[in-house]
């Protein structure tokens, strides 16, 4: 059976308008696709939602995947 490893990561709006963050984290994407790591979501977080205001998104949560191998230490 496959065993697999996550990694969590949550991004703010704020961080995600900056263009040099947008470059770092292409880059970083970048090596990750290289060591084996999948983007399997990117979810936004999300609050308000009262019924006189509408929710508001401050955050992404991102979630990669890799199969885990013995060189990963598993």
């Amino acid at each position: 059976m496959k065993k697999f490893e996550y990694k969590l990561l949550t991004i703010t709006i704020t961080h995600l308008r900056r263009k040099k963050f947008q470059e770092e984290l292409d880059k970083k994407f970048q090596t990750w696709g290289n060591k084996g790591w999948d983007l399997i979501k990117m979810e936004p977080i999300t609050s308000g939602a009262f019924f006189f205001q509408g929710a508001t998104t401050r955050e992404f949560l991102v979630v990669f995947k890799r199969e885990k191998t013995e060189e990963s230490g598993f």
